[in-house]
């Protein structure tokens, strides 16, 4: 059984392909680029999102044992119309013989309702497919890799508009760690796991803790719904339906609609998840 794993040289995607070859376990990486795009030692195919006719090359791969494609890490395109997209992919996977997917979602999908995409999940589930939909709460490494870096490091400051909402930040290491398992456990009853972090921390908080870890004062800069679809735009070159959603789930945080936890990671796992405190110290030099 082989593994395909979409948004190859994604956040998430890059800690499960690793977590694949430590276990000898064969996948394959999706990339706009191909094998350019690939990690070393890591094979990929070239996939685009928005060109369906790239939809059936994972399933055109030829594998050193003759491997087939079971089983999918599904990661949907950033854009507010993903969900007819990856339903059609989907479609195209079950077709050439996949028997499992795994979606990683935000905290928020519910089954055929609510925000990102729920509609993929109830047609997981109509399919009548093994999957598992990992819904995730805000990444700890958006602050080192997306849309904070750049603030933090160059004027010590956070932009959002989460304002007094807390959040269970959590790794995409552990992420990571539950995808492996619901990819590769031996029989997956159909299910959904809220993959989130040790501790619920405003941004208030967290830039506190930036300021510990990294000697230096990292001020947390509330902004309005308004004013953070703005600066999406702007300053983070997104698309305006995508900063409109993004502001929308900052918003929906300050709501404290992300305020809950949980014992997943652990359970799944074997081991707690990641503290931020622990994350900061890891990361200390990328933000100088």
């Amino acid at each position: 059984m082989a593994i395909l794993l979409t948004g190859g040289t994604g956040k998430t995607s890059t800690h499960l392909a690793k977590l694949l070859q430590d276990a000898n376990i064969p996948f394959l990486l999706t990339s706009r680029k191909g094998q350019a795009g690939a990690p070393s030692g890591m094979e990929a195919v070239k996939f685009d999102w928005d060109d369906a006719s790239t939809y059936e090359a994972p399933f055109q791969h030829k594998f050193p044992n003759g491997e087939t494609i079971k089983a999918v890490y599904l990661i949907g395109p950033q854009s507010h119309n993903a969900s007819p997209l990856m339903i059609s992919f989907v479609g195209i996977a079950i077709k050439h013989g996949v028997k499992r997917v795994v979606m990683l979602t935000g905290s928020e999908t519910e089954r055929n309702g609510g925000i990102h995409s729920g509609s993929v999940w109830q047609h997981l589930e109509d399919s009548g497919v093994e999957y598992c939909v990992l819904r995730a709460t805000w990444f700890m490494e958006n602050l080192t890799q997306w849309q904070h870096l750049g603030s933090i490091k160059n004027e010590g400051k956070i932009y959002s508009a989460c304002g007094d909402g807390k959040v269970p930040f959590v790794s995409v290491a552990d992420i990571a760690a539950v995808a492996f398992y619901a990819l590769t456990v031996e029989k997956l009853p159909s299910t959904d796991y809220r993959v989130l972090g040790p501790e619920l921390l405003t941004h208030d908080q967290l830039a506190e803790k930036l300021s510990k870890g990294l000697g230096r004062k990292i001020e947390n800069v509330k902004l309005t719904k308004e004013e953070s679809a703005e600066r999406w735009s702007e300053v983070n070159h997104a698309p305006e339906p995508l900063a409109q959603f993004m502001a929308k789930l900052e918003s929906l945080t300050a709501d404290k609609r992300e305020e809950r936890t949980n014992s997943v990671v652990e359970k799944v796992t074997g081991r707690p998840p990641m503290t931020f405190d622990a994350f900061v110290q890891e990361n200390k030099s990328v933000w100088g």
